[in-house]
């Protein structure tokens, strides 16, 4: 008898990851390729159904029965089917039936959804089985975040919450959205501005490693970075009193000193009875997350369907 599984794309700026992935998270197999975002959409989706069509023979060739597949994007998704825009790093991103095609093509189930909600699913399937609920944020070029509560995605009642990296607010006199001001992105920028000589080159891990070596200007950046960063989350957890926060993209590869800098601010920002025993964790699967989830998000799924 076969081993089920399903296929897990999640599908970035840079490149597509996908796999071969069992109800309880198991990788049977993995690659990845180059997403070509800059070309053209049909391009894109042609990269997307080479990946599809590369899993399903190794499947075959690993006698594993492919049930589902499951499919983590960036912007917002209709029906888990149509990506209705959002998705900046990939040209033409808008009104795509990304979910029709792939299953008109391949006559199997297909379920889209966001790429950061896919993400927390991925990274929820390592907590201890008495979490009940978490919220999990990706530092990166914006924040994507996700909420998971009493086991399920929490998505809002039409489909399009978890959009944890817009929430607005007004800094020095200006509207901007926490993103704005608390995403790696952001990080960069802020340094940046106090940088003399600018320099293309510098990203969060150069940063991160200046502060390493003690130099005043990213110290002082990552001081006032990290508040802005513990200040949205302290917000989170007020509201939803979760039993983890999980922190993803690059920043959860920096060091325990980030987490802990991260974990300072929220201390001082949440009301302590909400932030009592919540955990406060870097992410785990780095990024493996977004195609592992989202191939237990399409098994969940279809099991839900049938």
């Amino acid at each position: 008898m076969k081993n089920q599984v399903a296929i897990g794309l999640d599908i970035g700026g840079t490149s597509i990851k996908y796999g071969l992935v069992s109800s309880e998270g198991k990788v049977y197999w993995e690659s990845r390729r180059p997403t070509l975002a800059k070309t053209t959409r049909m391009v894109v989706e042609d990269n997307i159904l080479e990946a599809v069509y590369q899993c399903l023979e190794k499947a075959e060739r690993m006698n594993l029965l492919v049930e589902t597949i499951g499919v983590g994007t960036p912007g917002l998704v209709k029906d888990h089917n149509v990506i209705i825009g959002g998705a900046d790093n990939i040209a033409d991103w808008v009104n795509v039936p990304l979910g029709k095609l792939i299953s008109t093509e391949l006559a199997m189930p297909v379920y889209v959804s966001n790429d950061a909600e896919m993400m927390a699913i991925g990274e929820y399937g390592l907590s201890s089985p008495d979490t009940a609920s978490l919220i999990f944020i990706t530092l990166g070029t914006g924040i994507g975040g996700a909420i998971i509560i009493n086991e399920e995605l929490y998505r809002g009642h039409f489909g399009f919450g978890g959009e944890l990296g817009v929430f607005p607010m007004i800094i020095n006199g200006e509207v901007r959205n926490w993103e704005d001001v608390a995403s790696t992105s952001a990080l960069i920028e802020l340094y940046q501005t106090r940088f003399d000589d600018f320099n293309n080159t510098v990203d969060g891990k150069y940063i991160f490693g200046k502060y390493l070596e003690g130099e005043q200007l990213a110290t002082e950046t990552i001081v006032k970075w990290v508040e802005l960063v513990g200040m949205g989350l302290a917000g989170y957890i007020n509201i939803f009193n979760p039993g983890k926060v999980i922190i993803g993209g690059g920043v959860s590869e920096a060091g325990c000193f980030l987490i802990d800098m991260i974990r300072n601010q929220v201390r001082r920002y949440a009301i302590k009875e909400c932030l009592e025993n919540v955990e406060l964790l870097p992410a785990e699967l780095g990024n493996r997350a977004g195609f592992i989830g989202a191939a237990i998000y399409g098994i969940k799924k279809l099991k839900q369907k049938r």
